[in-house]
Formats: structure tokens, C-alpha cells, sequence
């Protein structure tokens, strides 16, 4: 699937960006009416919009969901770890947050970069492939391709970018939409167990407990003790915060939550979490599957 090519740079400051969000400046915003899909990038005063690195899931430094408090998973197990490394990768320096996790300063206020999309969510972040410096090079051309061309991209390509980076240093989680070729997912999925079998001290791998089980007592078991997929944290912190730490319901809010997905065994899209996570004792849950087994449906 080919994915639009667009230069531009990134900037930090006044926003809070995590492990998988990164603000980004096209040097033309007039590409951003290039990106396919049906859902259209929501473009900020100065042409900029707010890039979802795909194909990653970090946890979570600020979720607000159901609110009225942002929640974060374990700032100290990954989160904070995920965020610095992707703003390190990109060029970035001396970053200064305030205590909400908002961007007050940054050596350089911008890098240049580029990113690789195919589409935008329902939130009208652009979903992207990010890269740092010049683009990829096409073919036998010695010049690095032109903003506006569409691309054939390559395992080659991808492992240029922080994506693939992130994945392979165990900082974040595979989470895969089907935008993504079947080819690249593969080989992300190859750098995701390589990464949970090596469990790097700091790495997710190193704490994560969504397969093997977490007994819940109380919100401050996901917040600040236990790591697990951060799509599911985002299901179950407001599952929590709405109906209490006792999980006997869970399975019929996450069928409400009506996420559609594909397992690589089976044709038809399953829909609904419930499918994937198992509670026993009312109060203890697990994921069945590896969160790189499912492939979900954008709305």
C-alpha cells in the first residue's frame, strides 16, 4: 500500500507529546488535503498537526477518557522512558516540561524531518511512519524523494524510522490497523518478540503482565503499579472510574466498546475486546492473545 510522503519539521513546545504523539509542520500544508481516508487531518493556526506514530502503542504519560482527571499508566516503567527516547531520537535536547507534562522549552525549538501516511484517525491525528532528516531514496535516484510522492515503503524504509526504533528497544507496544501492510506488520511483529524475549531492563517487556494476569483493588493498581497493553489500560481505567474496581462487568463494557478487529486465523472481524480478555475471581484479568496477533479496523 503506498503511503504519501510529506517534509516538514517537528515542534515541541506547548504541547505534550508522549511516546507515540509528536507534533508535526509540513514545509507545504497544502499536502495535508493529500492524505487519504475519510477521515481529514485536523490542522492547527500555523498549518501544523498532531502525528500518531503508527503501528505503536506507548503507555500512557496523560489519558483523560471519562475524566474528569487524567490518569497515566507507571510513569517510571516505561511512559516517561518511550517519550524521551522519541524526542531524543528526532534531535531533541534540554526539553523542560511543567508538572502537566506541557513542553515550556526545547534545544532545537524545531528539527526537520518527515513523515509517511496513509491516513488520519477519527481524532484527525495523521497516522504516520516518522523519519528524522531527509527522506528515503527511490530506486536508482541519488536524490532523497520529493514531498508529495507517493511510496512503495519498504522493510528498509521502516527501520529508517523511530517506529521500528521505539519497537525494537522495547518501549512501546505493537498496535496494528490495517493500513499497514501486511509485509511491514510482519516484520514488526519479528521486532516485537525479539524485544519481549531479549526484556531489557526498562523496557516494557520487563514489566508488562497483560498475558500472564493483574488482580485489580483499585485504580492505583493500573496507574501506578502494573503494565499492560496501553489500549486496554485506556478500557479499563474508564471502566474503573465509572463502575468501581470489580471486574464482573468488564466483559459487557468492552462488547460496548465495539472494537473490530482481525486474528490472522480466521476471515470474518471479530468485534468486541471480550473476545481477547479473560476475568476470573471478579477481579483478575488477562489478555488470551499478543496484542501483535490482532490487526484493527480505523473508524
Amino acid at each position: 500500500m503506498p503511503m504519501l510522503l510529506i517534509t516538514g519539521s517537528y515542534r515541541i513546545l506547548g504541547d505534550r507529546p508522549d511516546g507515540d504523539t509528536v507534533h508535526f509542520t509540513p514545509r507545504d500544508p497544502g499536502f495535508w488535503c493529500e492524505v487519504p481516508g475519510k477521515n481529514r487531518v485536523k490542522r492547527d493556526e500555523h498549518g501544523g498537526a498532531s502525528i500518531r506514530v503508527d503501528g505503536i502503542d506507548a503507555t500512557e504519560t496523560h489519558y483523560n477518557g471519562v475524566g474528569p482527571d487524567y490518569v497515566h499508566q507507571p510513569r517510571d516503567k516505561g511512559a516517561h522512558a518511550a517519550r524521551d527516547e522519541l524526542l531524543s531520537w528526532l534531535g531533541f535536547s534540554k526539553v523542560v516540561q511543567d508538572p502537566e507534562e506541557k513542553v515550556t522549552a526545547s534545544t532545537p525549538e524545531t528539527v526537520p524531518g518527515y513523515i509517511l501516511t496513509s491516513g488520519a484517525d477519527m481524532y484527525g491525528r495523521c497516522v504516520a511512519l516518522i523519519g528524522r532528516g531527509d527522506p528515503p531514496k527511490i530506486g536508482a535516484d541519488p536524490k532523497p524523494a520529493r514531498s508529495g510522492t507517493r511510496i512503495d515503503v519498504t522493510i528498509s524504509m521502516m527501520n529508517r524510522t523511530a517506529n521500528h526504533h521505539l519497537l525494537s528497544r522495547g518501549l512501546v507496544y505493537p498496535t496494528f490497523y490495517g493500513n499497514l501492510s501486511e509485509e511491514l506488520r510482519a516484520d514488526m511483529t519479528a521486532t516485537t518478540q525479539q524485544a519481549r524475549e531479549d526484556k531489557v531492563p526498562g523496557s516494557v517487556w520487563a514489566y508488562d503482565e497483560t498475558t500472564s494476569g493483574v488482580k485489580i483493588e483499585n485504580l492505583a493498581t493500573l496507574t501506578d503499579h502494573q503494565v499492560i497493553v496501553p489500549k486496554l489500560f485506556r478500557r479499563l481505567a474508564d471502566y474503573i472510574r465509572l463502575f468501581g474496581p470489580s471486574l464482573t462487568c468488564l466483559p459487557a463494557y468492552l462488547a460496548g466498546g465495539a472494537d473490530e478487529f482481525h486474528v490472522p486465523e480466521q476471515e470474518a472481524s471479530i468485534i468486541g475486546l471480550q473476545h481477547v480478555v479473560e476475568v476470573t475471581n471478579g477481579n483478575t484479568f488477562r489478555m488470551t492473545r499478543p496484542i501483535e496477533d490482532l490487526v484493527f479496523v480505523e473508524k
